[in-house]
């Protein structure tokens, strides 16, 4: 529905825009066709020829093909507008030829039309078996192309309606399949545009949440070995110590040199030794809880 209705308002624009127009500038459908134009006036340029509806039926997409004959001549325009003066699609244009978008026209004594259902009255829904009355009639002297055929001013339809022929479409069972059709697909390409919408959002999450994960797991795997690191270097210096006082005190526990020798405290080193060791003369013990330093 809303395909049809964005094709509407593109090639026969806006009811506000088609009031502009009326209001400041020229009809291009009809050159010098505006509201200030009255029906006289525009009689005199186009000579308008009624139409005789001899059938009408729906095509696959939904658009009423419309035959009939007239006495207008070969290439005559054949234009179809709604009758309800209230729409805002009154005095647009709503056919066109059956093969392509461009006038229908007359050809030795007939014609052949289609006409959409949003062209030929702008509403917001449809009823089946609801009934359109249009206006269609052949109009002379129309130099425009089928793509800027905007409307007649509602001043000039006004008196045209006297003249031109009437005909009520009724809306059909395909023609509202069609549009039902066309909405469930527009609905299931919106659905399936959400899902994959979500489904990327999820993906996205899931592996930024791995890679946090990833980053957390390696941050306590280093500070593991470093802590490991650490405790090795203590039970090292430890073992250092412990090696020491047992290499040092496994015969006597006094400096039996010749010479002075260190003696520092169990838990530390040469390297780390200030305030923590001291220097025992010779024949002098050991004392408690300190180790000979190796010479």
């Amino acid at each position: 529905m809303k395909q049809n209705s964005s094709r509407t308002m593109n090639h026969h624009s806006s009811p506000i825009f088609i009031f502009l127009l009326s209001i400041f500038v020229s009809f291009s459908a009809f050159n010098t066709v505006n509201s200030n134009v009255d029906a006289s006036t525009f009689l005199t340029k186009h000579k308008l020829y009624k139409v005789k509806i001899t059938s009408v039926k729906t095509d696959d997409k939904a658009k009423w093909i419309i035959k009939g004959t007239s006495k207008a001549p070969t290439g005559t325009k054949i234009y179809a507008t709604t009758a309800d003066k209230q729409n805002a699609n009154y005095g647009i244009n709503a056919a066109q030829s059956t093969k392509n978008k461009t006038w229908a026209t007359m050809k030795h004594g007939k014609f052949s039309l289609a006409i959409d259902p949003h062209v030929l009255k702008n509403a917001t829904n449809y009823q089946l078996n609801q009934h359109f009355k249009v206006y269609l009639f052949a109009v002379s002297k129309l130099k425009s192309s089928w793509a800027n055929s905007n409307a007649i001013a509602p001043s000039v339809m006004h008196d045209i309606a006297s003249k031109a022929s009437s005909k009520k479409l009724k809306y059909t069972k395909s023609q509202s399949t069609y549009y039902q059709n066309l909405a469930a697909e527009a609905s299931s390409k919106a659905v399936s545009a959400s899902i994959k919408s979500s489904s990327s959002i999820a993906a996205r999450e899931s592996a930024e949440s791995e890679s946090r994960a990833a980053s957390e797991a390696a941050s306590r795997t280093s500070s593991e070995a470093l802590a490991s690191s650490q405790a090795a270097v203590a039970a090292a210096q430890q073992a250092q110590s412990t090696a020491a006082v047992t290499d040092n005190n496994s015969g006597a526990n006094v400096n039996s040199t010749d010479h002075a020798k260190w003696a520092i405290q169990n838990g530390y080193t040469w390297a780390t030794r200030k305030g923590h060791s001291h220097i025992i003369a010779p024949g002098q013990p050991l004392p408690d809880g300190y180790y000979w330093q190796l010479p």
